[in-house]
């Protein structure tokens, strides 16, 4: 421990005691609360906006009063054609991006119905084969690299790049 008078403050400033107050104040995991929906209105002209709100009644009356998306805004009255169960912020997220690449006579049915967890599965299995063999490729030319006694490459290093032969510049040309 220092002496006292060389600590920051002259030692009266007690950092853990106030970090762990202004901790208790909020709460741990507020972004993951289950509190977020994705919801689908029917606009004016009977197309689909899909989006994420933790306040379902304001954001609604944010769309219907010209202050929501700027596709909604010109596309009112709004009703409401569909809402999620609640969720997290990142899983609404993905939900979301979701429900956006379906047509739109598919959207409602995919709001309300859950992913299916082989179709999950399977694309992360899918990604994890995709880095597995990008892996293999990589230990292959790390292998190779050491056999044949060169320098091996890692993924933070880059080649020196050859200097660029440059032509005549604009003043160049002008002076010709």
């Amino acid at each position: 421990m220092l002496p006292r008078k060389s600590q920051p403050f002259g030692g009266k400033f007690d950092s853990s005691r106030k970090i762990k107050k202004a901790v208790g104040k909020y709460p741990v995991n507020s972004m993951n609360d289950k509190k977020w929906v994705v919801y689908l209105v029917r606009c004016s002209d009977h197309t689909l906006y899909c989006g994420i709100s933790n306040n379902l009644n304001r954001r609604l009356q944010a769309h219907n009063s010209g202050n929501g998306a700027r596709y909604t805004r010109s596309r009112r009255p709004l009703e409401l054609a569909g809402v999620s169960p609640e969720m997290t912020k990142s899983e609404a997220l993905k939900l979301e991006h979701r429900i956006k690449r379906f047509p739109a006579n598919q959207k409602l049915q995919a709001l309300t119905q859950p992913e299916n967890p082989a179709t999950v599965l399977e694309k992360d299995l899918t990604a994890l084969r995709k880095t597995i063999r990008a892996l293999e490729k990589r230990l292959d030319k790390l292998i190779a690299a050491v056999e044949t006694g060169e320098k091996p490459e890692f993924a933070g290093e880059s080649k020196p790049q050859p200097a660029k032969v440059r032509g005549p510049g604009k003043a160049d040309k002008a002076a010709v």
